[in-house]
Formats: C-alpha cells, sequence, structure tokens
C-alpha cells in the first residue's frame, strides 16, 4: 500500500492528541480504513511503526473489531443488524431481500465491486429493528418487504452523491445526530 504523506501528517495530529502514542491506535486506524478501505500488511506495519508498538498489537485490532477490514470493500458497504432484536424483527429474511436485488452474496462483494453486503452485530438502534447501515447511513424498520424499497433509495443516494461517506471525523450538519444528514 503506498501511503501518501499527507496521512502520515494527520497521523502525527491525532497522536498529539493522546498522552501515549498507543493510544490514539483507534483513531489511526479509523484514518487508515476511511481513506484505504482496508489494512494490508504493509498499513499495519506502518501504523505500528507510527505509534512504536508491535504490528501483532495492530493486527489484533483489525481482526477484532467490525469495522475494519483486510480485504477491499464495494462502495456500498451495505450491513445488516443480526443482534437478537433485528433478528427476530426478520434481518435474516431483509439480508436475503437485498442480496437478491444488489446481485451480492451475504458476506461477499458483488462481481462489479459496487456493494459489500454482510451481517454485524448490534448497530444501536434495537427498538426500531431490523436495522441496515449503507456506508454512514442508519435505515431503520426494514422489514423484508421494504427491502428492495430501501435498494431503490440506495441507488438514488448513490447516484446524487448524498450516500458517501462523510469524511473521517466529521460531524453531522449542524452536529445534529437526529438530522437527515447523519441517519440517512
Amino acid at each position: 500500500m503506498d501511503i501518501p504523506k499527507e496521512i502520515d501528517s494527520k497521523i502525527d495530529a491525532i497522536i498529539a492528541q493522546y498522552p501515549k502514542k498507543k493510544s490514539a491506535a483507534m483513531m489511526c486506524m479509523h484514518l487508515f480504513q476511511e481513506t484505504f478501505g482496508y489494512f494490508d500488511d504493509s498499513a499495519i506495519r506502518h501504523i505500528a511503526s507510527r505509534l512504536e508498538v508491535e504490528p501483532i498489537e495492530i493486527y489484533g485490532m483489525v481482526s477484532f473489531y467490525p469495522m475494519f477490514t483486510q480485504k477491499p470493500r464495494g462502495r456500498i458497504h451495505i450491513k445488516v443488524c443480526r443482534t437478537l432484536s433485528c433478528a427476530l424483527a426478520g434481518s435474516y429474511k431483509t439480508a436475503s431481500e437485498i442480496s437478491k436485488a444488489v446481485s451480492c452474496p451475504i458476506g461477499e462483494t458483488s462481481d462489479d465491486g459496487i456493494y459489500t453486503l454482510e451481517f454485524v452485530e448490534c448497530l444501536g438502534n434495537c427498538v426500531k429493528g431490523p436495522n441496515v447501515q449503507v456506508n454512514d447511513k442508519l435505515f431503520d424498520n426494514v422489514t423484508p418487504d421494504r427491502a428492495e424499497k430501501l435498494v431503490d433509495t440506495i441507488k438514488k443516494m448513490d447516484s446524487d452523491g448524498s450516500l458517501a461517506p462523510l469524511p473521517p471525523f466529521s460531524k453531522p450538519a449542524g452536529g445534529d445526530f437526529d438530522s437527515p444528514e447523519y441517519k440517512g
């Protein structure tokens, strides 16, 4: 992975906010995930060297946390909650319907590289399940019969640019976490 110098400048700025370099690991990792879309061995080694830790420490976090990945994802990353409340509300069937609509098997990236569809654990909106997060936009109450409508919405948002992820570490427009800009 070719890592531009401006990334190192951003890493330096992140590290400067913490009393110990190692404490900046998660924020540096988020920067890499948002910038490159995944971690290869060189990215893991690079972050480890900048934080002055062993690569296994960074690899441990990459392999543990589901927001990080070691393989490229599609431009449109669809995450379907499978935690109990969403599962009981129909999330497994919802995922199956989305899979058919976007021609992407669950747990994989579509052949055209546009979609990645996967199950995730709790999206933190249990009362309104089944929940689906697309890039950084949350959609609630996506029952199986609404899956196709969600895919139409995703395609519309992708074409008008509103589906693009927010820049790393940005806040929703106006800082309102209940705004449509934040929730999708």
